[in-house]
Parts: structure tokens; C-alpha cells; sequence
């Protein structure tokens, strides 16, 4: 195998997986950039030492996040990954640039906060509340930190659907999917269950109030001191 090469061969788990994020990390660090070719199909295989259909699996993913193009008679030609917002190509620039990546995310969802807030409490009607209601008791019965990160996520979804407001479900969505198999990395966010719950709580009682500040104010609140125990926990297992 060529030591010199900027693709690191892929583990045996989820081949094709691997093999698309090493040629995505490759990508992004610069070693194919925008408007170049990657190397055949038999010289990559070389490389990653895999077989030719693993590699053509992990290709083919590839071209589903956009970052290669195939082009007849040209091969699979890069593009520029800036330009693109498929969840897959946001989890790789996470994966290669860390916690500093990560905090533009979670930047991006704070500032969602006052608008999922007001809407929710402008919007929501009797089914939504009760719904709220039973996502909140979800949070507090949750006994373990992972647990407790999966009713968080699904309380936000309850939430977010209260505002009638599709668009803002799919700009949310899109940046929880950014995270995309690395909410593992999060989970020590979630360690301590007071802070998390008393501010679900407050949103919780905003929004049944129809208090549109307030509940503004506390879904804002909630994702920033979020954000910053995400980060930390990323930081850690990182």
C-alpha cells in the first residue's frame, strides 16, 4: 500500500462507510480539491486495500452526499464541499474540523430558539399541550444519560411540530442531523437531569401559558446552556 497516500485505509466494520469517510476527510483536508479527479478505481483500492465493489459502495455514497461527481470519460471529479448542505458532508466537516465546526452548529440551532418558542406559543393547540405534557414527564423518567438524550430530541420534535411551521421542522431537523452518528459524543450532556429538566419545564409552562416572550426567551436559553454542555462532553470523548 502507498504509505505517502492522503486516504487511510478503512476498518473492517462498515466498509463502505469507511471508505467514504476516508475520501471525505481526504476531500476536506485539501488533497482533492474542487474541479479535480480522484485517483482510478483500481489505484484507490490499492490504497485503502479493499476490493473493488467495497470501494465502488463507498463511491457511490459519496456521490449521494455530493462530493464527487461521476462524469463519463472524466471519472469521479470533486466538488466543493462549501457549497453543500447534505447532512452527510456537514457530519464529515464535524468529524474533520471539531468542536470548533460544532459550535457554528449549535449556534445556528440557538438562534432557532426564540422563533421555535414564540410559535409554539402562539400555535399550539390542546392536542399539542398534551403531548408537551407527556414529552416532559418522558424527560423526567428517564433514568440514564442516554435515555434522557433521546426524550430531549423528542420533546424538540413535539415542540417544534406545535408551531405549524414546516420549514423551521426542516432547518431543525437538518441541524440535528448534522451531528449524524455522533450523539454518542454528546450524550455526557445530558449527565446531570435537574438542569435539563427544570428548563424543560419552563418551556413547557411558557408555551401552555401562550406566553410568547417567555417561552422565546427559555427555548433560547435551554439550547444555548445546551450547546456549551454538548461541547464539553464532545471536547472530553473527543
Amino acid at each position: 500500500m502507498n504509505q505517502s497516500s492522503p486516504i487511510q485505509p478503512p476498518d473492517r466494520q462498515r466498509v463502505d462507510e469507511q471508505i467514504a469517510a476516508s475520501i471525505a476527510d481526504a476531500i476536506l483536508d485539501g488533497a482533492f480539491p474542487p474541479g479535480s479527479t480522484l485517483p482510478p478505481e483500481r489505484e484507490l483500492a490499492e490504497q485503502l486495500g479493499v476490493n473493488r465493489t467495497s470501494l465502488r459502495q463507498g463511491l457511490a455514497r459519496l456521490q449521494q452526499m455530493g462530493l464527487i461527481e461521476a462524469r463519463h470519460g472524466s471519472g469521479n471529479v470533486v466538488r466543493d464541499p462549501e457549497g453543500l448542505t447534505n447532512p452527510a458532508v456537514i457530519e464529515a466537516l464535524v468529524r474533520k474540523l471539531g468542536p470548533e465546526f460544532l459550535v457554528e452548529l449549535l449556534e445556528i440551532r440557538a438562534a432557532l430558539g426564540p422563533v421555535i418558542g414564540r410559535l409554539a406559543a402562539e400555535r399550539s393547540g390542546p392536542d399539542d399541550a398534551e403531548a408537551l405534557r407527556e414529552s416532559l414527564a418522558a424527560v423526567q423518567r428517564a433514568d440514564t444519560a442516554a435515555t434522557r438524550q433521546a426524550a430531549d430530541l423528542a420533546y424538540f420534535r413535539v415542540l417544534i411540530h406545535s408551531t405549524r411551521n414546516r420549514a423551521l421542522g426542516l432547518l431543525y431537523r437538518w441541524v440535528e442531523h448534522a451531528f449524524g452518528g455522533r450523539e454518542h459524543e454528546l450524550t455526557g450532556a445530558y449527565d446531570d437531569a435537574e438542569p435539563v429538566v427544570a428548563d424543560l419545564r419552563a418551556i413547557t409552562e411558557a408555551v401552555l401559558a401562550s406566553d410568547a416572550a417567555a417561552a422565546a426567551a427559555t427555548v433560547e436559553a435551554y439550547l444555548r446552556a445546551s450547546a456549551l454542555r454538548m461541547v464539553a462532553s464532545y471536547t472530553k470523548e473527543t
